[in-house]
C-alpha cells in the first residue's frame, strides 16, 4: 500500500531534521502508524533504525544494535559497544548528519532504565557537537508521558515536540477503501465501521483483496489462517503478560454495554476498587478505550462519566471473537458470520454515531463552546449537544434512512429531552443526521439543522481542502 496522508508531520520532521540536533517523540496508540511515518520520513536519509525488543536482555540489544551502527556508518569491526555509555558516546561522536530511530523506546524502562539516563546525559552534554535527529517512538502512551512529560522524568523537557498521531478520519478512510477497490460506498461504510481509522487493517484489506465487509471477514478473520485471528490476544498479551485475561474480561465487558465502573466490575466479578488500575492501562497504555462526561459536565467532577472504545475493531473483536471463542476454535465460522451479519446493524449503530460525531465537531467547533453527546440517570441522552452563550444545538444520529414521518417523530422526541438537561440557557434548535433523510430540504426550510451523511462528507472534504 502506498503511504498515505501524514503531510503537516511530515512537515514538521523535515523542519526539526533541517535545524539538527533535534530530538523528536512519535506516540500514539498501536497500528496508528507510526513506524509507517517514520520510515517514509527517513526515505533517501541517512539513517539508523533500532527496534527495542522486549523479549532481549540489554546485551542482546547492544549486540545487534552496535553491528547495525558499524554496518550503517561503516565503522571498523573492532570498534565494540558493550555498555550504554559506549554505545551512545560512539553515537554522538558522529558527525556527520543523521536521522537515528529507536522504536518502543519505553520497553528501556524494563529492560535496562540507565540507557534512558544515560541518553538524557549524552543529550545535555554532547548534542551540541552532534548532527543527530534523535527520534524515538511509543505506543504505550502513558509510559512515554513518563519518560518524557513527568516532572521528575529522565528525559523532561529534552524533547523539541512530542507528536501524537491519531487515527485518520472518516474522509480519508473512504478515500482510501476506495482507492483499493472497495467500490460501493456501502461497503466503503460498513469496512469503516469495522476498522476504524487505524491504517494497518487496510493494508490487509488490499493484500487480501477485500472488497466488502463479508469477504473481509472470511478471509481476515473467520478461516483457520486468518491473519487476524489473534489480533487482540497479542496485544493484550504483549502488554500486560500474565494478567492478560482481565483486561480480556473488562473489554468484553465493555463491548458488551457496561459502561460505569460498576457496571464493568458486577459483569466480571470483581471488586470496584480493584478495577481503576486495569482501566488505566486500557486508556494510557493502549489507548483502545476513553472515558467520557456528559458535554454539560466538563471541567468538573463527574459521577455519570462511562468508558467506550476509542478503536473500532478492538470493540468488534471483543464482542464477536473473544465472546464467542467456543464457536471460533471449533471452526464455526459460518455460523459466527450470520450472527455478526444478523447483529451488523445495530452493532455498528455506535460507530456510526461516533463518526458522525468526529464529522459535526470539525465543523461545530469554531462556532461552539463545547460540542459532545450528553446523558443523565434516567436513561435519556442526545446524541450531540452543542453548547455556547448564544445559542445551543440539538442533534439526533441514526445509521439509517428516514421518512418524512420518522424525522418529525425523532425531533418531537428530541424536543421533550431538552428541559431536562441542566444549564440550557437558551432554547436549543434542533435537528437530524442520518444516512438519508426524505424530504431533507423541506426541513431545513423550518429551520431543522438536517443534514445527509453524503452530503456531510462532501462539505468536510470541501472545507478541509480550504484549510490546505
Amino acid at each position: 500500500m502506498k503511504f498515505y496522508g501524514r503531510t503537516e508531520e511530515l512537515r514538521l520532521m523535515e523542519h526539526l531534521y533541517a535545524r539538527s540536533p533535534s530530538f523528536l517523540v512519535v506516540t500514539g496508540r498501536r497500528r496508528v502508524g507510526k513506524t509507517e511515518l517514520i520510515l517514509e520520513f527517513c526515505k533517501e536519509k541517512p539513517a539508523i533504525y533500532f527496534y527495542v525488543d522486549a523479549n532481549k536482555s540489554i546485551g542482546s540489544l547492544l549486540d545487534e544494535f552496535s553491528r547495525l551502527m558499524r554496518e550503517t556508518l561503516n565503522l571498523p569491526g573492532y570498534i565494540r559497544m558493550e555498555t550504554p555509555e559506549a554505545f551512545l558516546e560512539c553515537l554522538f561522536s558522529y558527525r556527520e548528519p543523521l536521522v537515528v530511530v529507536f522504536d518502543e523506546f519505553q520497553r528501556f524502562l524494563k529492560i535496562d532504565p540507565s540507557f534512558i539516563s544515560q541518553l538524557q546525559r549524552y543529550w545535555d552534554t554532547s548534542r551540541k557537537n552532534s548532527n543527530l535527529f534523535i527520534i524515538v517512538s511509543g505506543s504505550s502512551i502513558g509510559m512515554i508521558r513518563e519518560i518524557f512529560l513527568s516532572g521528575g522524568a529522565p528525559l523532561f523537557k529534552r524533547a523539541d515536540t512530542i507528536l501524537t498521531l491519531k487515527p485518520f478520519g472518516p474522509r480519508d478512510c473512504l478515500s482510501i477503501l476506495s482507492d483499493i477497490g472497495v467500490s460501493t460506498p456501502e461497503e466503503q461504510l460498513n469496512l469503516y465501521l469495522l476498522f476504524g481509522g487505524t491504517i494497518y487493517y487496510y493494508t490487509y484489506l488490499e493484500k487480501f483483496g477485500c472488497t466488502d465487509m463479508e469477504t473481509a471477514l472470511k478471509r481476515l478473520l473467520l478461516n483457520d489462517f486468518a491473519p487476524l485471528a489473534q489480533e487482540m490476544r497479542d496485544i493484550v498479551v504483549e502488554e500486560f503478560g500474565r494478567e492478560h485475561t482481565t483486561y480480556y474480561e473488562i473489554l468484553s465487558a465493555i463491548a458488551s454495554g457496561k459502561r460505569s465502573q460498576k457496571e464493568i466490575a458486577d459483569a466480571i466479578h470483581i471488586a470496584p476498587t480493584s478495577l481503576p488500575t486495569y482501566l488505566r492501562d486500557l486508556l494510557d497504555l493502549l489507548g483502545i478505550i476513553e472515558y467520557r462526561t456528559p458535554v454539560t459536565e466538563r471541567g468538573r467532577r463527574s459521577k455519570m462519566g462511562r468508558y467506550i472504545f476509542s478503536d473500532n475493531f478492538f470493540r468488534f473483536y471483543a464482542r464477536y471473537i473473544y465472546r464467542n471463542r467456543s464457536l471460533y476454535q471449533a471452526g464455526r465460522y459460518d455460523k459466527l458470520l450470520d450472527l455478526i451479519k444478523d447483529e451488523w446493524k445495530g452493532f455498528s449503530g455506535f460507530a456510526f454515531e461516533e463518526m458522525v460525531r468526529t464529522l459535526l465537531k470539525e465543523r461545530l467547533i469554531p462556532e461552539y463552546d463545547a460540542v459532545g453527546s450528553w446523558w443523565n440517570r434516567r436513561g435519556d441522552g442526545i446524541d450531540l449537544l452543542a453548547i455556547s452563550e448564544g445559542a445551543d444545538l440539538a442533534l439526533e444520529i441514526k445509521n439509517t434512512t428516514l421518512t418524512r414521518s420518522e424525522t418529525y417523530s425523532i425531533l418531537a422526541s428530541l424536543k421533550a429531552k431538552l428541559p431536562a438537561v441542566q444549564g440550557l440557557s437558551y432554547q436549543a434548535s434542533l435537528g437530524v443526521v442520518a444516512r438519508g433523510i426524505e424530504d431533507v430540504a423541506e426541513f431545513r426550510k423550518e429551520g431543522f439543522y438536517c443534514m445527509e451523511l453524503g452530503e456531510m462528507l462532501e462539505q468536510n472534504s470541501m472545507h478541509e481542502t480550504k484549510l490546505q
